[in-house]
This record gives structure tokens, C-alpha cells and sequence, in this order.
């Protein structure tokens, strides 16, 4: 129904979070749902590959030949179901409200070290999929499966970040760079990587990451300071 000339347009009123927990409880929202994804694909690609391969060596191969066998979704396989495409907020998602909260000076932790580090969405990501295990175990054990490697690694790795959150090889090829020796979460130690102690690997893409104790009281705390993780630089006489 078209409404009359001169009626008023009602539009929902965007909330702030009340505080940096209820920040976080949604970002953790985000994480299980893409977490929930990449665990259904995995396990399905598991049982597509256990069903076809015929020995170990058919299993350790397969990222290479299952691009040549079609995998008849009747006995097993799946056809990804197609997403219209969003229009992304400058801000990423809860844009508005972290506006809104902004504008309450309600203080959220994980944006500010954000704006004050001018971090970019994927290292945005990183920091909660790091800071996911200070909050529940459960997210240990979620990559513990999702790396699917030799280690049980309860860390994210580097790997399963790209994975998870890169939609195309620019983004990968990107996304990748932020974890160089200079980019701002590395130099500043705030991520910690570190090679699983039994692994024999040696690539970037095995590390995994740690989030520093520092940054995760920072980031679950209501009230401290950013200076706790960033200190003020210190003024030469």
C-alpha cells in the first residue's frame, strides 16, 4: 500500500549496543554462522572423498582430482545454493550501530583498536576468530577440525582465516599481506604466530595465530584503556 501524501514514514530507529559484550555476543553470532558453514562443507567434502578414494594415497591427493570427478549430488554432493549479492556498509557489518553506538559514546573495544590501528574487515575477523576461544573452548575444538591437519591445532590457523573469510584470490592474495612481519597486529604482538610443535610444515599458511593476553583483556573489557595494548609514543626532550 502506497501511503498517502503527507503521511510520515515510519523507519525502525537504529539501537547502539548497550556495552562491548553485547558487541562481541553478535560478532560471535557471525562466527558460528560461518563456522556452521565451512564445518558442513568439510564434513561433506570428508564423506565425497572417503566414498571415492581406494587408498590412503587417493585421500591425500584429493584437493587434485576431485576437480576432474564429478560427484553426483544424489549420492552425497550438494549444489551451493546462490546468495544475492549486499551492498556492504563503509563499516562492515553493524555498521549502523556502531554508529549509533559511537554517537552514545558507547565504547566497543574491537572497533576502536580498529580505527585507531586502521585495520581493514579481515583483520577485523581475525581478531575475533583469535578472540573466540577466551570466550568458549568449544571454538578449540571447532578448529581443531576445521584445520584438518596432522597437529590438532587448537589455535586458528593462518590457513583456515584465508579459508573462512576470503571470497576470491584477490581477497586471498590480499588478506595474506596483512599478515607480513609489518603489518600493524604482528609488529605490535597483539597476534602471536607460532608453528604447531608437532608439525613438520614451514609455510605462512601453517602458523597459527595467538591472541596476546594484553589484547584479549583489552578486548573483552569494558573499561580499559587502548594504551594497555597501543602505548602512547613517547615524547623526545
Amino acid at each position: 500500500m502506497i501511503p498517502e501524501t503527507g503521511e510520515a514514514h515510519a523507519f525502525p530507529e537504529v539501537q547502539p549496543f548497550t556495552d562491548n559484550w553485547s558487541y562481541l555476543k553478535a560478532e560471535l553470532a557471525w562466527l558460528d554462522r560461518v563456522l556452521m558453514r565451512s564445518l558442513a562443507k568439510q564434513r561433506q567434502n570428508n564423506q565425497e572423498v572417503d566414498r571415492v578414494s581406494k587408498s590412503a594415497a587417493d585421500r591425500a591427493t584429493s584437493h587434485w582430482w576431485k576437480g576432474f570427478i564429478a560427484i553426483d549430488p544424489s549420492k552425497g554432493g550438494s549444489i551451493a545454493p546462490k546468495t544475492p549479492p549486499q551492498i556492504p556498509h563503509p563499516l562492515g557489518r553493524y555498521g549502523d550501530r556502531l554508529v549509533a553506538s559511537h554517537e552514545n559514546n558507547i565504547r566497543l573495544a574491537i572497533p576502536t583498536l580498529c580505527d585507531r590501528l586502521e585495520l581493514g574487515h579481515f583483520e577485523r575477523d581475525l581478531l575475533i576468530l583469535c578472540l573466540a576461544p577466551e570466550i568458549s573452548r568449544r571454538y578449540e575444538r571447532i578448529y581443531t577440525f576445521l584445520n584438518n591437519d596432522e597437529t590438532n591445532c587448537r589455535q586458528p590457523t593462518i590457513d583456515l582465516a584465508l579459508r573462512l573469510f576470503c571470497r576470491s584470490d584477490a581477497e586471498w592474495r590480499n588478506a595474506r599481506n596483512t599478515l607480513s612481519a609489518q603489518s600493524p597486529l604482528i609488529k605490535r604482538k597483539i597476534i602471536q604466530l607460532y608453528l604447531p610443535t608437532n608439525s613438520s610444515a614451514r609455510s605462512l599458511l601453517s602458523k597459527a595465530m595467538l591472541l596476546s593476553e594484553k589484547a584479549a583483556n583489552y578486548l573483552l573489557s569494558e573499561d580499559l584503556p587502548i594504551e594497555t595494548v597501543i602505548p602512547k609514543p613517547r615524547i623526545r626532550k
